[in-house]
């Protein structure tokens, strides 16, 4: 398992009671769905945010510096 997935896995586990927590208020027969659709967009979320190339501090400082 690689530490991206690592990572994932844990931010899963932390916010999952909050996921349980809402579903509280929702049908029984939807309870499993849902939190699968809500995990897959957390996943899908958080590979997105990963696959944004930002640039260093020294690249950012000078970018501006040069203006």
């Amino acid at each position: 398992m690689s530490k991206c997935s690592s990572e994932i896995i844990n931010l899963i586990n932390k916010v999952e009671p909050k996921i349980k927590s809402s579903l509280s208020q929702t049908s029984y027969s939807e309870k499993e769905d849902l939190e699968q659709s809500i995990k897959l967009k957390i996943i899908e979320s958080a590979s997105k945010i990963e696959s944004i190339e930002s640039p260093g501090f020294f690249e950012f400082k000078n970018k501006f510096k040069s203006k």
